[in-house]
């Protein structure tokens, strides 16, 4: 799921950058900035980068148990879907003779999530309809912070921007057991 939601997101930006600055190339991409080796990633720089920061799960919902209809008046009950909320750091990878384009294309991010705070499939058709709402709010994070981010991450800071993603669900949806629905109601009870 955390897959269709970044190419979800990379596809957005990707059509938004193209059509308002004439691109032909893709400029968005999903990747870490850093190798586990500690190289830098190959094919990042002069792009716009989205990397997962942190996942944390929304504890507002109630995580019951669920009933899923299986036809013919049966339900399967399955755990509870997982709910998280997703940060996600943009950062604007380009080197220091491009700084301004940097800059450029980081305001061109953050003007889309501003136009468009809420994604649905309803709204956005290319929006794979099992994600049901997608809501981005940008999260501050202070400089001290920030600074641990960019050292645990193995990078030099570029100009970048949180973003809380919420709520990605994930049900894998199998049965833990079956249920008998109800099959009708005898409204014709007699009286004594």
């Amino acid at each position: 799921m955390l897959d269709k939601v970044l190419l979800f997101i990379s596809d957005l930006l990707n059509k938004e950058l193209k059509m308002t600055f004439g691109l032909a190339d893709d400029i968005v991409t999903v990747s870490s900035l850093i190798n586990l080796d500690g190289s830098i990633s190959k094919n990042i720089e002069n792009k716009v980068i989205l990397s997962v920061i942190n996942l944390e799960q929304e504890k507002t919902v109630k995580n019951r148990e669920e009933y899923v209809s299986s036809g013919s008046s049966a339900f399967n009950r399955v755990n509870p879907s997982v709910h998280l909320n997703l940060y996600l750091l943009i950062s604007s990878n380009y080197n220091s003779e491009n700084y301004m384009e940097a800059l450029k294309m980081l305001s061109t991010v953050i003007g889309v999530f501003q136009a468009s705070r809420v994604f649905k499939p309803e709204t956005h058709p290319e929006l794979d309809p099992s994600i049901k709402r997608l809501t981005f709010e940008i999260y501050n994070v202070p400089v001290q912070e920030l600074s641990h981010v960019w050292s645990g991450i193995g990078a030099k800071y570029v100009p970048s921007m949180v973003y809380k993603i919420r709520m990605v669900t994930i049900q894998k949806g199998q049965a833990r057991e079956r249920v008998a629905g109800v099959g009708s109601l005898n409204t014709n009870a007699q009286k004594q």
